[in-house]
């Protein structure tokens, strides 16, 4: 779209950002006067004020500071109501976000080519640096000082951002369903203070017509509309983000299976399928903050499945969850987006920055088995025998099926579970896809660390690592895993 470019006065912004930040959040200001003062007040000397843009009341754009340039616009936190903030509270808000600021009314009413120009401004931005269009990411300036109304109560933020929301989004819903993964409340309006229609069940399925943007719970301002007119937080649902159900593909839609596939090169043997609907966590249970990414953990569940891992996640106050589950079929599923993080490695003493830094992914396999008491020619994994307490009571395969096992003793067990080839391939493909995208080295531990917990070491090491690294209770993903077959190469030691 069409912007005048005006710039800014050395010293009321900064050129890039520090420590890697990028935009996260847009945010909306008034500007308290024209568009041409708002021209002379970033270019004043000493002024320490700037945006990123301005909008005036024709629907004209001015541009003071490039999107990747730090404006001088949100800096100063009092008593923040924005969750992105509140996570992050010794972190100056300039540096994640970009400023939009409105030129005052004429006639105590926003323009409709204003509000239109600026719907369109957030589609851009958002579109250009992947910032979700919602109330969590698109917010007032009030939310993040409460001492200022900013940009005021006639600033209709949530109809900007449903203007801001792709046609075939908003309306390519009809007649598709969402299931509930909570129970959850049906509002009249689009808010948590709108009266409630009726209380609905976990495990309901509720044909939809279309959703909008409304009040934001736990980082997420979704809400479908139901074809009676009423709504639900999406955030409850397993489908989270609605943009994506719309512009899935009908045959994918109609099914519990939303997929993307990621091309990658021929070298790496084919496209990657994620499935980002499945085993999908509700908001709430993560945390939404965008930390730098440089290292990967791989895990196992300990389980039969990717949902015994997953049912387990539901519910949990603690956030403890890993960004990815593979099933033993090669079925990837995106539990929620890479660039947030939960809690996973279970490792006191770092107050979470460890988990932060990290993408985990959590490998359906069943890990240590042993030998049946009353039939050693069997070997069983650790679910007690229904109706005992003794832990591998659980028959899991014959000592005949050699490809279900390997013998090797590490840390004090004797034989582990193998993990079939095609579970294999697709974690090979979901690695080389996480470091290309995340710029994450593609290298594993040295070998003489590979099996071994070191924190003084794994705590600064960047690559792909696995759960024994950082603890020594832990088994996973351990050496009955086929690491030759990913292809990847052992660090040096240093």
């Amino acid at each position: 779209m069409e912007k005048q470019w005006i710039g800014c006065i050395q010293g009321n912004f900064r050129s890039g950002r520090p420590a890697g930040f990028k935009p996260e959040i847009i945010v909306l200001h008034s500007a308290d006067g024209s568009l041409a003062e708002a021209d002379i007040l970033y270019n004043r000397p000493g002024a320490l004020q700037s945006m990123h843009y301005a909008i005036g009341n024709n629907g004209k754009i001015h541009q003071y500071v490039e999107e990747a340039d730090t404006a001088f616009h949100a800096g100063l936190v009092v008593n923040p109501s924005a969750g992105f903030i509140k996570q992050r509270p010794n972190t100056n808000p300039n540096f994640f976000s970009i400023g939009v600021a409105l030129e005052a009314p004429m006639l105590g009413q926003h323009s409709a080519e204003q509000t239109a120009a600026c719907s369109r401004l957030i589609r851009e931005i958002a579109d250009r640096w992947a910032i979700d269009l919602d109330a969590a990411h698109v917010l007032p300036h009030s939310a993040i000082r409460a001492s200022v109304s900013c940009p005021g109560p006639v600033v209709d933020i949530a109809g900007i951002i449903r203007a801001a929301l792709p046609d075939s989004a908003v309306n390519g819903l009809a007649g598709k369903h969402i299931v509930l993964l909570s129970r959850a409340n049906l509002r009249i309006r689009a808010s948590v203070a709108a009266p409630v229609v009726r209380v609905l069940d976990a495990g309901s399925k509720v044909e939809i017509v279309s959703f909008t943007a409304g009040d934001s719970v736990s980082g997420n301002g979704y809400w479908y509309q139901d074809k009676d007119g009423n709504f639900v937080w999406a955030g409850a649902t397993d489908r989270p983000n609605p943009r994506a159900l719309a512009l899935a593909n009908e045959s994918d839609a109609d099914t519990d299976t939303m997929i993307s596939r990621v091309q990658t090169s021929a070298a790496s043997g084919g496209g990657l399928a994620i499935n980002r609907s499945r085993f999908r966590l509700p908001a709430g249970q993560f945390f939404t903050e965008k930390p730098k990414k440089d290292l990967i953990v791989l895990h196992f569940t300990a389980g039969s499945s990717a949902k015994s891992a997953f049912d387990t996640w539901v519910g949990d106050a603690q956030h403890i969850a890993a960004a990815y589950l593979v099933d033993v079929d090669g079925t990837v599923y995106e539990v929620f987006d890479p660039t947030q993080w939960a809690y996973h490695l279970g490792v006191k003493g770092f107050n979470g920055r460890l988990d932060q830094r990290s993408i985990a992914i959590e490998i359906a396999n069943v890990g240590p088995l042993r030998p049946a008491t009353d039939k050693p020619e069997v070997l069983n994994w650790w679910p007690p025998r229904r109706g005992q307490t003794e832990p591998f009571g659980t028959q899991y395969c014959d000592k005949s099926q050699t490809d279900k096992y390997v013998q090797t003793s590490y840390r004090g067990e004797q034989y582990f579970a193998t993990f079939p080839p095609q579970q294999v391939q697709a974690i090979r493909l979901l690695l080389n896809d996480l470091c290309g995208r995340f710029a994450i080295p593609k290298t594993l531990p040295p070998k003489p660390k590979q099996f071994e917990r070191d924190l003084d070491y794994f705590q600064d090491y960047s690559g792909i690592a696995s759960h024994v690294n950082f603890r020594s209770d832990k088994w996973d993903i351990g050496p009955a895993f086929d690491w030759a077959a990913l292809g990847i190469a052992n660090a040096h030691s240093s």
